[in-house]
């Protein structure tokens, strides 16, 4: 009876075994070690340090998984205290100020105890989860049956004890906090200057309204880039663009905005962006741009992907004339003819075109082309400055 009753208080709970709900992997010989796709936003549920530490957060970790069915992950860290003395109180016998040593050594290390995958700090998921973290009483922190590394579980244990024993949870002091592994750029973007920021002040699509934190490039204008003339096969038509006088910089930012219009009206998610030496073109707004296959290859996701094929030179798909949404069949029955017009033109410009390659365009207007970047390029949607808010007499 004992030994039915031992396996019985140690199976899962049958309720849980009905629930519902995906299971969280939970394999003793699994690595569950924290890194960048953990999640930028986590809730930090423990800490350890001393003998026996990083075994007890490996087994909190198992545990939450297991028995709580949280994502939690194990991260450890290593603090350098070579040459961080302090200066103490009193003297030395040589009547020198004391100098104060960290009682570990030179170096010291910790374990810590990480849950949760959310895309912001303000995710009402993540306040949920932190609520239930902190009122968790699991068996690996519990005093009565093991020994502990957590930090400061002794000063908890002294006020249960003055509360009559019953007191916090051991991750009563939970907090949310972000994945250490991910680098200070990923939470604090580098915003334009006020500069920037007034010469794309009032653009209707500029990339700074961009909702999402990726977007994709897929044109870019230095000045000069409209391709025009006579589509006969001895028109000299180098260096015949239609506005000479035309400050460079302006007409990026012209060819910039005539394409955003034009993929607009078909329906892409268009944005554009100016600055001090270049105007360019994005598509789309996404907070994720990539999946990591089985293999650990990074494969772009479904909408980033068809961008990439619609608008890179490298894939043999329709030109931008000819797809999005609501496209007018006529669109559709002069793409070949286009297409043959404008590799000509782009051949007497700008030399010939690599084998292999279908240089993408916009037709903008009657015989008047604006090419494309051969590399659709995925990028950080810049941002305003906390400064340029409060410039220009804003």
């Amino acid at each position: 009876m004992s030994l039915i009753a031992a396996c019985t208080a140690q199976a899962e709970p049958v309720w849980r075994m009905f629930m519902p709900t995906n299971r969280v992997e939970s394999n003793v010989n699994a690595d569950y070690t924290l890194s960048q796709e953990s999640g930028p936003w986590m809730v930090m549920a423990a800490t350890f340090s001393g003998s026996g530490a990083e075994q007890q957060a490996r087994e909190l970790v198992l545990e939450l998984r297991k028995q709580f069915n949280l994502e939690a992950y194990h991260h450890s860290m290593t603090f350098q205290h070579t040459g961080d003395e302090r200066l103490g109180r009193g003297l030395d016998r040589y009547g020198a100020p004391l100098r104060m040593r960290y009682q570990s050594g030179e170096q010291s290390q910790e374990h810590a105890v990480l849950v949760g995958n959310f895309p912001a700090i303000d995710d009402p998921a993540a306040q949920k989860l932190l609520d239930q973290v902190k009122k968790l009483r699991p068996k690996t922190l519990d005093r009565d049956y093991n020994e502990t590394s957590q930090n400061l579980a002794i000063e908890r244990d002294y006020y249960n004890k003055a509360a009559g024993g019953k007191g916090a949870a051991p991750m009563s002091k939970a907090f949310l906090t972000r994945n250490p592994i991910l680098p200070e750029e990923y939470f604090n973007p580098k915003g334009v200057d006020p500069f920037v920021a007034k010469m794309n002040a009032g653009v209707e699509h500029s990339v700074l309204d961009c909702p999402e934190r990726y977007t994709v490039k897929v044109a870019t204008f230095r000045g000069k880039a409209v391709l025009q003339g006579a589509f006969s096969s001895g028109s000299k038509s180098r260096n015949r663009n239609s506005e000479p006088d035309v400050d460079p910089l302006v007409e990026a930012a012209l060819n910039a905005h005539r394409i955003v219009v034009f993929l607009r009206a078909k329906g892409w998610e268009a944005y554009e962006f100016h600055d001090r030496t270049e105007s360019y073109v994005t598509i789309g707004s996404f907070d994720k741009v990539a999946n990591r296959t089985a293999d650990g290859q990074l494969q772009p996701t479904g909408d980033v992907d068809v961008i990439l094929r619609t608008f890179g030179a490298a894939y043999k798909t329709p030109s931008a004339l000819s797809v999005g949404a609501n496209v007018p069949m006529q669109d559709r029955m002069r793409a070949e003819e286009v297409k043959r017009k404008f590799n000509n033109l782009f051949s007497n410009q700008h030399g010939q075109i690599a084998t292999g390659l279908e240089p993408k365009y916009i037709e903008y207007t009657k015989n008047k082309f604006v090419p494309l970047d051969i590399t659709p390029e995925v990028i950080e949607a810049p941002r305003k400055s906390i400064t340029s808010a409060y410039a220009w007499g804003r």
